[in-house]
């Protein structure tokens, strides 16, 4: 079977990528913070700042992972057991 790359692949490897960025930029600042003990509003403020990005670009991450498997179809339910 021959695939072609549609711009829907193009675009969800980009925003996986763009989440990984996130993350990645997320726990560099909550580190550096945390390293530098930084103290008062601004401490606050990165860290803030450092888990809120973390948790967009999880939830970019988790997203582009459900729209991608929307194809797939659930293969076990609870009530066929009781069924048989």
């Amino acid at each position: 079977m021959r695939t072609s790359r549609t711009p829907t692949t193009r675009l969800s490897r980009g925003v996986v990528a763009l989440a990984i960025c996130l993350v990645a930029v997320g726990l560099i600042v909550v580190v550096l913070s945390a390293g530098f003990d930084w103290h008062g509003f601004a401490g606050g403020l990165a860290l803030g700042a450092g888990i809120g990005t973390m948790l967009v670009g999880a939830y970019f991450w988790g997203w582009m992972n459900g729209l991608r498997r929307q194809g797939s179809s659930a293969r076990w339910l609870p009530g066929e057991e009781v069924r048989r």
